[in-house]
C-alpha cells in the first residue's frame, strides 16, 4: 500500500533533496564549524558571566558591611541618647500629623468650593 516517496507519479530527480538525501561535505564541514563557534561563544559568556558574579558578589558583600556599620553607629548613639531619640520620634510622628491634616483640609475646601459653586448656581 505504502509506497517510497521516490515512486510517486512525479519523476525523482536527484539534484532536489528529499528525506534520505545525504548532505555533501561542504554541508557537513559548514555545520561542524558552526558548531565549534557555538561552543566557543558559550565558553566566552560562562567566562563574562563568572566574572561579572564575582564582581556582584564582592560589591553586594562591601555595601552589606557598610550597611552593618552604620546601623551598629545609629543603634549606638540611640542608646546613648533615648531622650533626644524619644523626642526627634515625636517630632516626626507630629509633622506627619500635621501634613497629613493640611492635605485632609485642603481637599475638604476644594469638595466643598465645588458643592456652592454647583448650588449657588441653580439657586
Amino acid at each position: 500500500m505504502a509506497e517510497s516517496a521516490r515512486n510517486l507519479n512525479t519523476p525523482a530527480r536527484p539534484d532536489t533533496p528529499s528525506f534520505d538525501y545525504e548532505p555533501s561535505e561542504d554541508v557537513r564541514t559548514e555545520i561542524a564549524t558552526l558548531r565549534s563557534e557555538i561552543a566557543n561563544l558559550r565558553e566566552m559568556l560562562a567566562e563574562k558571566t563568572g566574572a561579572a558574579y564575582g564582581r556582584v558578589a564582592e560589591r553586594a558583600g562591601n555595601a552589606a558591611h557598610y550597611v552593618q556599620n552604620e546601623a551598629s553607629s545609629v543603634a549606638g548613639t540611640i542608646r546613648e541618647h533615648p531622650a533626644a531619640t524619644t523626642t526627634l520620634f515625636t517630632l516626626i510622628g507630629a509633622i506627619g500629623f500635621a501634613i497629613g491634616y493640611v492635605v485632609a483640609t485642603a481637599s475638604a475646601d476644594s469638595k466643598h468650593a465645588w458643592y456652592d459653586r454647583y448650588l449657588s448656581g441653580r439657586l
